[in-house]
């Protein structure tokens, strides 16, 4: 009997490692929760592929990607795995309604699903595989391309059965309702959230999807939810204004969400859109005559202390105010043509580090993308300047509308930034 005892035993507790092994989502306590081979895990992420040692150093467990083909998703586990992170893999899906009653395009994306599933089934470094980005903005009411989307979950889910199968929206609730009517086979949704992130729960609460979720991209409010002059250049938050946006979003309204699973910080990288520092969490690299060396902003400060529950031992420098003639971004700001002006940011330094000044004025964009895509970062009017002051004056020749920038470095590797939009008339 005690033979029996100790074999039902050891077969019990077989069994429960076998069923621990893996990826799944589990209901718990009116939320939900993900295990990762029967450990919870909670989502600490970051949006693309820079700097992942930095990223895990200060606490971050997985990093979320848009697309990409076998060679590169291969690369990127490589990463993963040397960095002990996991991968939200994105599968690139149109926005053109139409394509998706294009079978010769879904035949494609058929075969090509079907070859990433068969190849990186058993990748442990794999979390999930995202089926499009925000897709919902070109098909808005359009079933054809959420059917799409529940005909690739299934034949991802035909094939690999350890990782997790989404799609990532904008903050859009009625596409929520699409997917709960035509993607039932989803194991997430992940939400692109920016400004409105306090109305995240209450969307989701509402709509008839019922699932778990992840917040898949946010960060500072967006270039089309803030003020703006009175010709329309939205008007940028300080790296400070948006350190502090970081940590309220994250630790108010992400963290406290029983049914969010966790989120990817956007963007863990710099990119141009609309300026070159809107979403960038580092500065610029190898730009000609401009001195930074991809520096680390106040936001990859939020995230280090709010990753880690802790106070840090060096934070960025602190820009308070930018003002052209005494005037701020919302002001409006003009100059005359030919007449010198005079910038000035206020700033300082928590551990008191010698702070460098870092000037440049660039025309305002007027090439720009939509969902995020290329923009060329735009021309530039003028020198960059480097001062060890908070002062800089320049003069414009040329009519037009431009941004001055300001980026504080503290030479220990952060930098903190700023701009003011301006035009300059005759």
């Amino acid at each position: 009997m005690r033979k029996l005892l100790i074999l039902n035993c050891f077969l019990y507790m077989l069994c429960c490692g076998c069923s621990s092994s893996g990826i799944e989502i589990r209901q718990d306590n009116g939320g939900f929760k993900l295990y990762i081979d029967g450990r919870e895990t909670y989502i600490k992420g970051v949006g693309g592929t820079y700097r992942l040692d930095v990223a895990c150093r200060n606490g971050a467990n997985a990093f979320r990607t848009w697309g990409g083909d076998i060679g590169t998703i291969k690369k990127d586990l490589a990463q993963a795995a040397g960095n002990g992170m996991y991968v939200m893999q994105g599968i690139a899906l149109t926005k053109d309604s139409a394509r998706y009653y294009d079978e010769a395009y879904k035949d494609k994306l058929r075969e090509e699903v079907r070859t990433l599933a068969e190849t990186f089934r058993n990748d442990t470094n794999l979390l999930a595989w995202g089926i499009g980005n925000e897709i919902e903005l070109g098909n808005a009411g359009i079933g054809a391309a959420w059917k799409f989307v529940e005909e690739l979950a299934q034949l991802i889910k035909s094939i690999d059965k350890r990782h997790l199968v989404a799609t990532v929206i904008s903050y859009n609730p009625p596409a929520l309702d699409s997917i709960a009517k035509y993607v039932p086979s989803l194991d997430y949704v992940g939400i692109n959230v920016y400004g409105p992130m306090q109305d995240v729960r209450k969307a989701v609460d509402a709509s008839a999807y019922k699932g778990a979720f992840m917040v898949t991209e946010w960060g500072p409010t967006g270039w089309w939810e803030t003020a703006v002059t009175d010709w329309g250049a939205p008007v940028e938050q300080t790296g400070e204004e948006k350190r502090k946006i970081y940590e309220e979003r994250y630790t108010k309204y992400i963290l406290t969400n029983r049914r969010c699973l966790g989120s990817f910080v956007f963007l863990w990288g710099q990119k141009e859109e609309r300026t070159p520092t809107w979403f960038s969490m580092f500065v610029e690299d190898n730009v000609a005559q401009l001195p930074l060396k991809g520096e680390k902003t106040p936001m990859v400060e939020a995230m280090q202390r709010v990753w880690g529950g802790r106070e840090l031992t060096a934070t960025a420098p602190v820009v308070r105010q930018m003002t052209v003639d005494g005037k701020q971004a919302v002001g409006s700001v003009r100059v005359r043509a030919g007449v010198p002006f005079r910038v000035r940011v206020d700033a300082a330094d928590k551990e008191g580090d010698t702070l460098t000044y870092v000037w440049e004025i660039l025309e305002e964009a007027t090439t720009v993308g939509t969902g995020g895509s290329f923009e060329p970062r735009p021309d530039r009017a003028g020198e960059v300047s480097v001062t060890d002051t908070e002062v800089y004056t320049a003069v414009l020749e040329t009519p037009g509308e431009y941004r001055v920038y300001v980026y504080v470095l503290d030479n220990t590797g952060f930098v903190s930034t700023a701009n003011v939009p301006f035009q300059v008339i005759k």
